[in-house]
């Protein structure tokens, strides 16, 4: 079986950018991840935006209270289950072997957690 990725990833009015993110996810060649996004109080529709996936491997939390892409970073890693975490901006994009090719990497040099 292929290791878990958990993608973490702190949003925060991402709207203009979010749905090109999540297609660059979405095209990875490695399926086995999940991605925690933890919206940071949009005050846009970046939150509608993302619930147009119907994902499984999408998992949103919309925090109670704004505190900064750190908190957010933060939030989204006390639920990470994945051997491996990726950090992945929301107005960034990923080549589709990225994943592929970082976990190729972690092998070939033993990465232990």
């Amino acid at each position: 079986m292929k290791d878990l990725v958990s993608i973490i990833t702190p949003c925060y009015n991402s709207a203009e950018f979010i749905e090109e993110t999540i297609q660059s996810v979405l095209n990875q060649t490695y399926e086995n991840w999940e991605w925690l996004i933890s919206d940071d109080r949009s005050q846009d529709n970046t939150i509608e935006i993302i619930k147009k996936y119907n994902d499984p491997r999408i998992k949103l939390q919309v925090l109670e209270q704004n505190g900064g892409a750190g908190n957010a970073r933060n939030k989204s890693l006390e639920r990470a289950q994945g051997r491996y975490i990726s950090f992945l901006d929301s107005d960034d994009l990923w080549y589709p072997e990225y994943l592929q090719e970082m976990i190729s990497f972690m092998q070939k040099k033993n990465a232990e957690l």
